[in-house]
């Protein structure tokens, strides 16, 4: 299996987190989505990361994806789900949802400023709408965290809401630390910091490269 990936993607880390912890450790082979790789246009025409190349050389591209493909290959009960019972599934995808949305927020601002500076994007009515995508969405999971996390969440299999929740967190820190308008979420950093715990959280935080 060969995983193409970089090392700042949210949606990377969100399959190498459930992939880790379905214990499948691929080693990821850093491309570069913006020079157009080659190796990753073979393999996905969106040149998206993440894109997972099964060994029969199928190649599976966006993290949800990967993640559905985990869960049937390696279902619970025998293997640990990161879905949650089927009691549970509907809250987890839709705490997941509100982080997902947040993640796909914050990705395109970074995006956007790369064609364009930033104080003319920013600034922007649709600039303005993504930064509140961000803010509300961090606050919804902060007050969540309770009901995601419970105690000692750092002990046992992440379900995808914690998976999507911590990265979002962490992206948010990577990428808008220093901005003024990034909220307090005091819950989701202490479930972010509780995470890190676990080798699939703390070994796949976001680097520059």
């Amino acid at each position: 299996m060969q995983l193409l990936a970089n090392t700042t993607s949210p949606f990377v880390r969100i399959a190498r987190i459930a992939m880790m912890e379905k214990g499948l450790n691929v080693e990821p082979t850093v491309v570069d989505p913006w020079a157009d790789d080659a190796r990753l246009r073979a393999a996905n025409a969106a040149t998206r990361v993440p894109t997972l190349v099964l060994d029969d050389g199928t190649p599976l591209t966006e993290s949800l994806l990967i993640v559905q493909w985990l869960e049937a290959i390696w279902p619970a009960p025998a293997h640990p789900t990161v879905l949650g019972s089927p009691e549970q599934v509907a809250g987890v995808l839709s705490r997941a949802g509100i982080a997902l949305g947040a993640i796909e927020a914050s990705v395109h601002t970074i995006i956007t400023r790369k064609v364009t500076a930033p104080t003319l994007f920013d600034e922007t009515p649709v600039g303005l709408r993504r930064r509140r995508s961000m803010i509300e969405g961090l606050e919804r999971l902060d007050a969540l965290v309770s009901v995601m996390g419970g105690d000692h969440p750092e002990r046992r299999v992440p379900t995808l809401d914690i998976i999507a929740a911590v990265v979002l967190y962490d992206y948010q820190q990577f990428r808008y630390g220093d901005q003024a308008w990034l909220p307090a979420t005091p819950a989701l950093r202490d479930l972010a910091v509780a995470m890190r715990q676990r080798p699939s959280v703390a070994t796949t935080l976001p680097r520059a490269a």
